[in-house]
């Protein structure tokens, strides 16, 4: 089981930072259904995007020894899925997005829910303690 969720932290770690360089460098016309923006919110996507690149890579390294690196790999997830909480905020003051950014919503919160939990199988311990870990 290990084996399979290094390989799906790689892809998923990929998947983001490619992701994160086409908004980088293309910008905002990869947003699905949105408006041409202004040069201010043109910027705030390309530096948040940054942030998503980094992201990625983190997950990328981590998966190298994802028993080490237990700890980071759950915050990775919280942060995901925090992400989606976040984007739960779009719905609530202006509306649904566009369908695909639906998927992407369902994607954030249900990745976590389902990677932690198998993490913690494989490493045989819990997410709080290796989360704890990170401090020490």
């Amino acid at each position: 089981m290990k084996a399979v969720l290094r390989w799906y932290l790689v892809v998923f770690g990929i998947a983001c930072a490619l992701i994160a360089l086409a908004h980088i460098l293309i910008g905002p016309s990869t947003i699905i259904g949105a408006n041409t923006p202004n040069a201010t919110l043109d910027g705030d996507l390309r530096f948040s995007m940054l942030l998503f690149l980094a992201y990625g890579i983190a997950c990328v390294w981590a998966a190298r020894d994802p028993d080490r690196h237990a700890g980071l790999i759950h915050l990775l997830m919280l942060v995901f899925f925090a992400g989606g909480l976040v984007r739960l905020l779009t719905v609530a003051y202006s509306g649904w997005p566009h369908w695909f950014y639906v998927a992407m919503l369902v994607v954030e919160l249900v990745t976590p829910l389902i990677y932690s939990p198998l993490l913690q199988k494989a490493t045989g311990r819990p997410a709080t303690a290796d989360l704890a870990a990170l401090t020490r």
